[in-house]
């Protein structure tokens, strides 16, 4: 594969700026404990151009976290473009929360994790911030497939997007996590709406099933994206490993930076 293509990593998590720990995903990855912590914007720009990677998407995963990934962000637009952890649950202190990190420290994308709180995307409790998001002309991205954690799953079958998009067709909806061992609902439901993505992250991608990757390099190609959710997959490990994968040549663009670009309706720069 070209190695000229650079990468934008669609999803990275800023507990990168303390222990990393294991979060209960030490029985998946076994060294997650050991990715580094990073200190400054610099150096992780260093680390993902090290990985081919030229900028990423940075979910604040604690309040304490904000103050950095939104100094990082103006200190990098084209590089670094925040997220923020959402919590439905808090109702609409929540909203106004969102509304606040979004004026203050430029976030564009919303997680929402629904193993987090037992309750699948097509809950009302989480229609008021897909309505927020479209207000914000900023993405929500929610987790599809089995989670790491030792949560129920089945709130994040894939499926459930379905009804979602079709109640928010204005909403840039990206799936994350692969979406196993549901893949046929992933390639369905990607297939069905124009706004729906999947960013491929926390799977390491020489685990990605045949028809994962098929997908990628056919009816899925402007809809799927690079990522690693690092600290969860190492940015070396997520980019070799693609470079691995049969895909096509016209994909590569796509798959790993051009995708990114339309989801999050951000100029991104690479080089």
């Amino acid at each position: 594969m070209p190695d000229a293509i650079r990468a934008i990593d669609s999803l990275v998590n800023s507990s990168f700026l303390g222990p990393v720990g294991e979060g209960g995903l030490g029985y998946l990855f076994r060294d997650i404990k050991d990715r580094p912590r990073i200190e400054s914007p610099d150096q992780l720009l260093e680390a993902l151009d090290a990985a081919n990677i030229g900028a990423c998407v940075v979910s604040i995963m604690e309040p304490e976290h904000a103050e950095w990934v939104g100094a990082a962000h103006v200190q990098y637009p084209k590089k670094i473009l925040p997220a923020m952890i959402v919590n439905p649950l808090q109702g609409m202190a929540e909203v106004r929360r969102v509304v606040e990190y979004h004026e203050k420290y430029g976030v564009r994308c919303l997680r929402i994790p629904p193993f987090r709180y037992t309750l699948p995307p097509t809950d009302r409790v989480y229609w008021p911030f897909y309505v927020k998001a479209i207000e914000l002309d900023i993405a929500v991205s929610m987790n599809a497939g089995m989670p790491g954690p030792r949560r129920p799953g089945w709130v994040q079958n894939p499926i459930y997007y379905d009804e979602v998009a079709h109640h928010f067709p204005e909403l840039r909806l990206i799936m994350t996590h692969c979406g196993q061992p549901w893949i046929e609902e992933v390639i369905s439901t990607i297939t069905h709406w124009d706004n729906v993505y999947m960013s491929c992250t926390s799977v390491a991608p020489k685990y990605w099933p045949d028809n994962f990757v098929q997908f990628i390099n056919t009816r899925g190609r402007e809809k799927m994206m690079f990522g690693t959710e690092f600290p969860t997959i190492d940015w070396v490990r997520g980019r070799s490993e693609v470079d691995e994968l049969p895909l096509r040549e016209n994909v590569l663009p796509l798959f790993l930076a051009e995708n990114a670009r339309r989801a999050y309706n951000w100029d991104a720069g690479v080089t």
